[in-house]
């Protein structure tokens, strides 16, 4: 059976995933300095839906996933689009400063093409699509 990881699961964790975040009721807990997990497991596949936009440092969170996955484990990224970046960012501010009020969440104010920290850090992309206003890409860990 795959190992499955849904990273910054929050408030929204998927079925048969194992959870990660930085609060809450989760199977792990991510440091969120370091962005590892309080485990060694590895993993065959990571799901990250809009969690991306929240780290300072795409670089270290890329080689932390690459470290946390199998061989040939994958990664799907769920972001805004570009064109929807500006209008989810203030969605974002909104919920975590005023709904549920969550400082410790960090915001970038632009988009940043990932995809360059995936390729950079040993994963190839798969597949890159559009549903609605997200864009979904599919990475594969290579050998480095």
């Amino acid at each position: 059976m795959l190992k499955r990881l849904d990273y910054g699961s929050g408030y929204n964790p998927r079925k048969n995933f194992y959870t990660a975040d930085i609060y809450g009721h989760v199977d792990y807990y991510i440091d969120p300095t370091t962005y590892k997990l309080n485990t060694n497991n590895k993993f065959d596949f990571i799901l990250a839906r809009n969690v991306l936009h929240h780290i300072k440092n795409l670089d270290k969170l890329v080689k932390e996933f690459y470290s946390m996955l199998n061989d040939n484990g994958r990664v799907a990224v769920i972001e805004p689009a570009k064109e929807y970046y500006k209008q989810n960012y203030i969605l974002d501010y909104i919920w975590y400063r005023f709904v549920i009020p969550r400082y410790e969440v960090w915001f970038c104010d632009h988009y940043r093409d990932y995809e360059k920290n995936f390729i950079a850090n040993g994963f190839r992309l798969l597949k890159s699509f559009r549903l609605k206003e997200k864009e979904v890409k599919l990475f594969l860990k290579r050998e480095i």
